[in-house]
């Protein structure tokens, strides 16, 4: 990754493996995902986007900006008239024959696939460099992560066994290896689901019992009235018992941008509303943390 000035000729490895080149910093670029979107507002190039996707509506400006498709599929028509120089493209939603087609007609395109907060940080970097501010995407990027550090310095004690749901009928909940994952880890959380096969289980109410949730976050909707199974038996499930289920933003907590530091500090705040719960309470009633 450069960390010096930026200079063009410019060759970058995505990743995806590939060498993409630039000429020159680019002046008209393409977003083909939200959180490509939100940083290139984040680095202030904001004025060299020519096309965005109709999912890309943060922060408000970006709403304005011509739509080129959506993630799944995005218009190469539609791009390629916008006349890029550059392409932002993401390696898990972008389709691979549309972004090769691209390529195929002389276009660069840069795709990114961050599976943690590091790798935001890193993509911050890289499209800093990308876009000539180099210093810039190296500014925001270490603000980004000492915001993240005083959230994992902050008390972890004791720890909620915690079930990220971005789905209330079916229950789909967040597992191991995930952005979900990581938010509920690095405030200190357990996640409920990582007893669980894949990355993003279906559980049944018996899973979801088994579980036992101290806390249940749900991404973007309706929270506990969601919920529609067996409404006689969330007494068994702590988290319904005691009235902590919350429902978070599900654009702040699924794109894997700037703003994912931001859901990691709204975690860290429901668990630790939790913990003064816990200490405050005279019953000392919490499932074990096992």
């Amino acid at each position: 990754m450069p960390r010096a000035q930026a200079s063009f000729p410019l060759v970058m490895k995505d990743d995806r493996g590939v060498s993409v080149r630039l000429d020159a910093v680019p002046l008209r670029v393409v977003s083909l995902a939200p959180n490509l979107t939100e940083i290139v507002f984040l680095l202030g190039r904001e004025d060299l986007l020519v096309g965005v996707t109709r999912f890309c509506n943060y922060p408000a400006r970006a709403a304005v900006l011509p739509r080129v498709g959506g993630i799944v599929d995005p218009d190469v028509e539609r791009i390629v008239a916008t006349d890029p120089d550059l392409v932002l493209c993401t390696t898990d939603g972008n389709p691979k024959e549309r972004v090769a087609v691209l390529e195929g007609m002389g276009i660069p395109c840069f795709a990114v696939g961050p599976q943690n907060l590091a790798a935001v940080f890193r993509t911050i970097e890289k499209v800093g460099v990308l876009l000539g501010v180099p210093g810039k995407g190296r500014g925001e990027a270490d603000a980004l992560r000492a915001r993240a550090q005083r959230v994992s310095r902050e008390k972890r004690t004791p720890s909620p066994r915690v079930l990220f749901v971005v789905s209330t009928s079916p229950i789909i909940a967040a597992g191991n290896g995930t952005f979900l994952d990581e938010l509920v880890r690095i405030p200190g959380g357990i996640n409920a689901a990582g007893r669980f096969a894949g990355r993003y289980p279906r559980l049944s109410v018996e899973d979801l019992i088994a579980a036992g949730p101290d806390i249940i976050l749900v991404a973007g909707m309706t929270g506990v009235e969601g919920f529609s199974p067996d409404v006689s038996r969330w007494t068994e499930v702590p988290a319904f018992r005691n009235g902590d289920v919350v429902t978070l933003d599900g654009d702040l907590v699924t794109r894997p941008g700037p703003r994912m530091v931001a859901a990691l500090e709204g975690v860290a705040k429901v668990f630790s509303a939790w913990r003064k719960r816990q200490s405050a309470s005279p019953t000392g009633e919490r499932r074990s943390t096992r």
